[in-house]
């Protein structure tokens, strides 16, 4: 692994890094989120710091160079996240359509009653004529 990509894969694990820990300060990610992307800060740091790992790995499962070692790591480990967020937005639509479901069947039953109680008044005055 050449020094160059060491560098630029130490300072882009170190932006990340920080980059998260303002977004948690800030309030505008939840810590679930951020320790993905930590833990995927930390594995660029590892990787840029101890390219000699990559090496062996790179080795061990019969691949030419380091490099595409590293892009297939990284690229298959985004295709995790997002797979995992896929699932959950999933989650979240069906959650939106049944409290969309239930808030229109609520509506209608107020409305119901309110046509009821317009009915009911309507009644009483003739009642009272």
């Amino acid at each position: 692994m050449g020094f160059i990509l060491r560098i630029i894969l130490i300072i882009a694990s170190l932006i990340t890094t920080l980059y998260i820990l303002r977004r948690i300060r800030h309030a505008k990610l939840q810590i679930e989120y951020a320790i993905f992307w930590l833990i995927f800060a930390g594995m660029l740091s590892i990787i840029s710091i101890f390219p000699n790992l990559m090496i062996r790995l790179t080795r061990a499962v019969g691949m030419q160079s380091p490099i595409n070692c590293v892009f297939l790591l990284v690229i298959f480990t985004l295709m995790i996240k997002l797979f995992m967020q896929t699932i959950e937005h999933s989650q979240l639509e069906d959650k939106l359509k049944q409290l969309t479901q239930r808030l229109a069947i609520e509506e209608k039953l107020r409305e119901e009653e309110r046509e009821e109680l317009r009915e009911l008044k309507e009644s009483l005055e003739k009642v009272q004529k």
